[in-house]
């Protein structure tokens, strides 16, 4: 990695071969762009782009094209589906899950005009944040589009041998080849033994970035992840990268999405969103039959019932881990 950051690029985009052999920089063709039925999408800047910021925001924009004409599923903003890692036991996840199912079920909640919303809100957000992330620098860097553990390989002393899959390689901004790949997977982010070990390559190859090119690689593993809907943790990751971009307490995101939603803008965006689309679907979670036949109704259905309800009344509704963690501990209380 330290030795791509040696190679210099004047515009940000894929690499291409013209008919002498010569290569050049010419249409982007990042996972971001393309991946997830993106390349189908109209009206997209798919460069190349001359400046960082340009790049940047074409990422949010088609972000937001995404949530406003493909498929979500299964990403649900404001109910991220449970993270192993967040729970104690294998047992409580499996039950965080299955009621995260239940909840956004009814309604159809990840395929909603809400959701789209949410998201299309997110992405104007992430818009908004693309002057905090950009540097001042005009030159670029090759990166791997998609580093992960299946694509390196290693010895059998674990030195690496070779990286594979660069076929949508791109020039990119420096701050993108100095995020840390994540290798423990896109959920969460890197562990800190991990950053350390990768930023040490860059000081051992003779590159010595700064705190503000490291901080901005920060913001950057969060943006990217987010744009191309890495993760199924979009709140969390949304959330992460509000508090480093701004340095401010982020419990106030779902009181700016609401304010953004009332506006006139994201009124008519709602409209907009409804418009034409059939009624969403209410695959309502599968009721019980009693010894006597008759249909009953479980306490999880009921559970799902009253947490739609909820969400539909409080503006400020997440459904995340505290809230799993909280029913399951009242359920064994009662003894449900």
């Amino acid at each position: 990695m330290s030795r791509l950051s040696d190679t210099h690029f004047d515009k940000i985009g894929s690499l291409f071969q013209d008919k002498g052999g010569d290569y050049f920089v010419g249409e982007c063709l990042s996972p971001s762009l393309l991946w997830q039925h993106r390349d189908e999408l109209e009206g997209i800047d798919r460069g190349p782009f001359d400046r960082e910021s340009q790049y940047l925001k074409s990422l949010a924009s088609v972000f937001t094209a995404h949530a406003e004409e493909l498929p979500l599923t299964p990403h649900s903003f404001f109910a991220p589906i449970p993270d192993p890692f967040e729970y104690p036991n294998w047992t409580s996840y499996r039950k965080a899950v299955e009621r995260w199912q239940n909840f956004c079920s009814i309604g159809g909640k990840v395929e909603s005009h809400k959701n789209r919303l949410d998201f299309c809100i997110a992405g104007q957000l992430l818009n908004d944040m693309v002057p905090h992330l950009t540097s001042a620098e005009e030159q670029f860097v090759l990166c791997h589009p998609d580093l992960h553990l299946g694509n390196i390989f290693i010895d059998e002393d674990f030195n690496i041998t070779c990286i594979i899959d660069w076929s949508s390689a791109s020039a990119s901004p420096i701050a993108e080849l100095l995020s840390t790949p994540g290798l423990n997977g896109s959920l969460s982010p890197p562990k800190p033994s991990l950053i350390t070990a990768f930023r040490s390559g860059f000081r051992i190859g003779g590159q010595v970035p700064g705190p503000q090119q490291w901080a901005r690689a920060d913001k950057m593993w969060y943006f990217l992840r987010l744009a191309r809907m890495l993760s199924t943790q979009d709140y969390t990751l949304f959330k992460s990268l509000y508090n480093l971009v701004y340095n401010k307490n982020s419990n106030d995101i779902t009181q700016l999405f609401h304010e953004r939603s009332m506006q006139e803008a994201g009124q008519a965006l709602l409209a907009k969103l409804c418009q034409g689309e059939p009624d969403e679907e209410d695959d309502e979670p599968t009721q019980t039959n009693d010894s006597n036949g008759q249909t009953g109704v479980s306490v999880e259905v009921v559970v799902a019932r009253k947490l739609t309800l909820m969400s539909g009344m409080n503006t400020t509704f997440i459904a995340d881990r505290r809230l799993w963690l909280w029913i399951e501990n009242v359920l064994e209380t009662l003894d449900v």
